[in-house]
């Protein structure tokens, strides 16, 4: 079944509407159970049924394995009884993804049923490393096994699918090519009105998943909360669905599901609002994202390759946080990238709005950044009510003090209706490289572009484009308003941070923010913050906002939060105000890691999180409920024997309510420390070796 009912006269606001018509009945039809095949075996709920076919539990008829280099994961594709492409993952010899859909409905046909396969190559093991400025590991090397195998299917003529396998013994992935049947290299355009792909959970499975954003003015910006933790097979209503990446805990494993190298003319997707039986659908950009700019339906040229569907699978959650699985998967680069710093960075705009339009408050926080040695400050929104000669005057008094600005515009162009300036740089080619080679001649070291607002495949090409151009001008990129990582800082290795993230800024505009923050903090170490740096801008210990995360958590975040631009939101006063070892520790934090590991930790719960930067590790700890809690912390785990840890708490000694101080100790790196942490409290530490 085609997807796309459109008759060609139907264009506009025609379409959109015709798109919404359609996703809703099949929301009510497949919530009735006649749109899908009858079966609560998790037997390919994603797929549009044929009424022909028989309604039989999924099993191979004809089926290709790729086993990891170990055995520990094997991904399985291949053909049904039915005819139907499918799926599974499996953990040693037990399902962790079960019996799932592949296949596309495409402009050309389906290709989904009817299906037989007619080429498969055979297991090849591969090895990636790759060596990068930035990240939760600047260095990783990763060893799998791959093999591909080839589709056709007398309803789309002339067209072949290739689906690619890929596993290691901590994840698995898969991706599609189509390409014409007897000429590979044969060029055509194919509109993609669907992609079947499904994931299906094993029963008593349980999920943690951040709601899809529903198209407005100023989403989806991939920030709202994430939702506590509840049964996969019934995840509650999100009428736009679920957000990448997805966090799902069976009985035999931890499963993280995203997706990575998103190229030219690709779009992001995101899960369906329907769930059948704990089978989860992937779901296209809304019609309406973007301001409504844009195809409904994207249209690739063939030869096309599909960004890879990711599964990263361990037995706890420290494999789970560890995975480098994203960035492995996207494409590398050649270029020379060398040039690229990481660094901390001071904020004007988060403790005032107004401050980018007045030099002479920004000042301040340019002095901060010299002081504690921090690399960077940003000049935010709406700094074009300065005059040129006040941001030469503002560019000269940092570099005075060693410090590089960096520079907000807005994304917009027609797919956003944000006001914030300066905008109308960026989306018409000449004259985004035109802005961007003053701005880099003038001196700053890089931008910061927000509020793109869509996953469809124009604005995934305006990031790309930004990035080839910022690159190619030895700006660093940090994207604000923005779709998740889908690993890009690989592929562009000075792409710094990505916001996507329900941050610290909230505290300035929703004063319900204070109430969830500390839980949601401790859900984004195992789901946003593992596929990629994340821009949350933390460690606001002033009394500038109200908040119920005490000093401790505050600074905590600063380890547990990965980003290569790490913005340090508060005020210069909040910051001076800390004990000297406090400020001390704030300007050694580094901002790029070569190992993290976890030390205790559930979602929704706590986090204890370690960092190692060269030869020194820190430790970042936060309490996420309204409890006090004991988190020991075994140390030695880490290796670093013969050292000194000094950490830095709350005082948890002054109880439930009271003003807590933060108090210094030391200890052996080989101890097991028992951390007591008062309700939303922490502790941040440092071994030195």
């Amino acid at each position: 079944m085609n997807r796309d009912p459109r008759p060609a006269s139907c264009t506009g606001r025609c379409r959109r509407f015709v798109a919404g018509m359609v996703m809703a009945l099949a929301v009510l039809m497949l919530a009735q159970c006649s749109f899908l095949d009858d079966n609560n075996s998790n037997n390919g709920a994603g797929s549009v049924a044929d009424p022909a076919q028989p309604e039989t539990e999924r099993v191979f008829d004809d089926s290709v394995e790729a086993t990891s280099p170990s055995g520990d994961v094997t991904i399985e594709a291949g053909v049904d009884r039915d005819g139907r492409a499918t799926y599974r993952i499996l953990r040693g010899d037990t399902e962790v993804v079960e019996m799932s859909t592949l296949g596309l409905e495409t402009s050309l046909g389906s290709i989904a049923r009817n299906l037989t396969i007619d080429q498969r190559t055979e297991a090849e093991t591969v090895t990636d490393s790759f060596d990068l400025p930035t990240g939760k590991a600047r260095r990783s090397e990763i060893t799998a096994t791959t093999r591909s195998v080839r589709f056709i299917t007398p309803d789309a003529e002339g067209v072949a699918m290739w689906v690619d396998l890929w596993a290691s013994d901590r994840g698995a992935a898969f991706r599609y090519r189509l390409a014409d049947l007897d000429a590979p290299d044969q060029a055509a355009t194919v509109t993609l009105n669907w992609e079947r792909t499904s994931f299906a959970l094993p029963e008593d499975s349980s999920a943690w998943l951040q709601p899809h954003d529903p198209p407005t003015m100023w989403t989806p910006s991939y920030e709202s909360f994430w939702g506590r933790r509840v049964a996969a097979d019934s995840p509650g209503s999100s009428a736009q669905g679920w957000t990448f990446p997805a966090l799902f805990r069976t009985e035999e494993a931890w499963l993280l599901v995203t997706e990575s190298a998103l190229a030219e003319g690709d779009h992001g997707s995101h899960f369906s609002p329907v769930v059948e039986a704990g089978e989860y659908l992937l779901d296209q950009p809304d019609p309406d994202e973007g301001n409504g700019v844009g195809a409904d339906f994207p249209e690739v040229d063939l030869p096309w390759t599909s960004p890879w569907r990711v599964v990263i699978v361990g037995d706890h959650l420290g494999e789970i946080v560890a995975s480098n699985l994203v960035r492995h998967l996207s494409p590398g680069t050649s270029d020379d990238f060398g040039w690229v710093e990481p660094g901390r960075v001071s904020w004007s705009w988060w403790s005032d709005h107004e401050s980018p339009q007045d030099i002479d408050k920004m000042k301040p926080f340019v002095e901060l950044a010299a002081e504690f040695g921090w690399e960077y400050s940003l000049v935010d929104a709406n700094w074009t009510e300065n005059t040129d000669e006040a941001m030469l005057e503002l560019l000269d008094f940092a570099a005075e003090r060693n410090v590089q600005l960096l520079l907000w515009l807005n994304s917009g162009g027609p797919h956003n209706a944000v006001t914030e300036a300066p905008r109308d740089l960026m989306a018409d080619p000449e004259t985004r490289r035109r802005e961007l080679a003053r701005i880099a001649e003038l001196g700053f070291a890089g931008v910061k572009v927000d509020f793109f607002h869509s996953d469809k495949p124009e604005v995934i090409q305006l990031y790309r484009d930004i990035l080839t151009d910022t690159a190619d001008l030895g700006l660093l990129a940090n994207f604000h308003g923005a779709t998740v990582p889908r690993g890009w800082s690989r592929e562009f290795p000075h792409l710094m941070t990505v916001e996507a993230v329900r941050g610290a800024e909230f505290y300035t505009f929703d004063g319900s923010y204070q109430r969830e923050a500390a839980r949601n903090n401790t859900v984004l170490a195992f789901t946003r913050n593992v596929v990629g740096s994340m821009d949350y801008t933390p460690v606001i210990v002033g009394d500038t906002v109200a908040r119920r995360t005490t000093d401790g958590h505050e600074l905590a975040l600063g380890v547990v939060f990965e980003s290569a631009l790490q913005h340090l939101a508060d005020t210069p006063d909040a910051y001076r105000s800390l004990p000297e070892p406090v400020q001390v520790l704030l300007s050694d934090l580094p901002t790029v890691w070569d190992e993290v590991r976890l030390l205790d930790g559930f979602p929704g719960s706590h986090v204890a999180l370690a960092r190692r930067h060269g030869d020194e590790w820190w430790v970042g700890v936060i309490n996420g409920t309204s409890e006090e809690m004991t988190v020991r912390l075994d140390l030695s785990r880490l290796g670093a024997t013969g050292g000194e840890v000094t950490l830095v708490c709350d005082d948890a000694t002054v109880g439930v309510g009271g003003e807590p101080d933060l108090i210094t100790t030391s200890h052996r790196s080989d101890d097991t420390v028992a951390v007591d942490l008062l309700p939303n409290g922490g502790c941040i530490g440092a071994i030195a070796s």
